[in-house]
């Protein structure tokens, strides 16, 4: 977020903040996909409140991996193509730093696959 908004702040670029749920692979209630919804919503509001101390408004969005089709990478890259983003600034961080990698899956994927210029912040 720093660096965004540090970007934005300098460029004048504007911003869109980007949150995937990702439901387990096996049946979920509704109740249960609600609230990981409700999370999300809560994460990026948190970040709208940074940019918004900096005096920046942002565009927010939620997007939920639908079935075996997608993933959180697809949905990334997905709204960076379709919304012809100059940019991608995404963190590192990924669920097996237990085990000695440094960079997660997801970042991996988007920095081989974007068309835009990607920053991987740890």
């Amino acid at each position: 977020m720093d660096l965004a908004i540090e970007f934005s702040m300098r460029d004048g670029s504007k911003l869109t903040l980007l949150h995937v749920v990702v439901p387990p692979p096996v049946g979920i209630s509704s109740a249960a996909l609600k609230e990981m919804k409700k999370a999300g919503q809560s994460v990026l509001d948190m970040a709208e409140s940074k940019c918004q101390h900096f005096g920046l408004t942002a565009r927010k969005l939620l997007k939920t991996v639908e079935g075996n089709w997608s993933s959180t990478a697809n949905e990334i890259a997905r709204e960076a193509i379709d919304g012809r983003y100059d940019l991608v600034i995404l963190g590192s961080r990924g669920y097996a730093g237990e085990r000695g990698i440094l960079m997660g899956s997801v970042a991996v994927s988007l920095a081989i696959s974007l068309p835009c210029t990607t920053i991987i912040v740890r």
